[in-house]
């Protein structure tokens, strides 16, 4: 992992961490999300499908500094899911 890299994600977690997002919901205003809470996956993903509701347990990072879900015990991608506010 890069110093940069490195640097960005110990400030980041000084604002969230691994039980929670900041969400822009639809209003423009500022929700933070605990887990677990429910996305819809918008792509088949397997073993997940395309359509279908998931609960997510954690929200992590990749070294590349992607945001993935934690579903299932597994990451996936956060740009393959809409979050759902209920």
């Amino acid at each position: 992992m890069s110093e940069h890299n490195r640097e960005y994600i110990l400030e980041l977690f000084k604002i969230v961490d691994t039980n929670s997002i900041l969400a822009v919901m639809h209003t423009g205003q500022v929700k933070r999300l605990y887990c677990p809470f429910t996305v819809r996956c918008n792509v088949d993903v397997p073993p997940l499908t395309k359509g279908d509701e998931y609960a997510v347990e954690a929200v992590k990072m990749t070294l590349k500094l992607e945001d993935v879900f934690i579903i299932k015990g597994r990451a996936y991608f956060v740009r393959y899911f809409s979050i759902l506010n209920k």
